[in-house]
């Protein structure tokens, strides 16, 4: 399972562009909101606040999104690195936490 934990933002701190979680889609191209970015190293995304825990292969789902690739070219990326997974579940499954990152402000479309 792909989740984001940790972090205290409200959604006070949202960014008016970002994506509720219900418009995230497969052929949405998300992108990190400015001022918020993937940590180097570690599994946390620092945010205005301080910093969103990251679990699971959720820095590397972050790592994909450039605001260039759809979340369907980033799954089929994906799919080659985690061998056996099936690409129809990672798919819905990385639009949950992508669309959970937009609500948390993180991402934007």
């Amino acid at each position: 399972m792909f989740s984001a934990e940790g972090g205290s933002m409200s959604s006070d701190s949202m960014s008016p562009d970002s994506m509720s979680p219900d418009s995230m889609t497969p052929d949405s191209i998300p992108q990190m909101t400015p001022g918020y970015r993937l940590h180097p190293t570690q599994d946390v995304v620092l945010i205005p606040e301080g910093v969103l825990e990251l679990s699971g292969p959720s820095r590397d789902i972050l790592l994909e999104v450039d605001g260039r690739r759809t979340v369907r070219e980033i799954v089929h990326n994906l799919a080659a690195k985690y061998e056996g997974a099936d690409e129809n579940e990672m798919l819905d499954d990385v639009v949950a936490l992508l669309g959970r990152l937009a609500e948390r402000g993180v991402l934007q479309g």
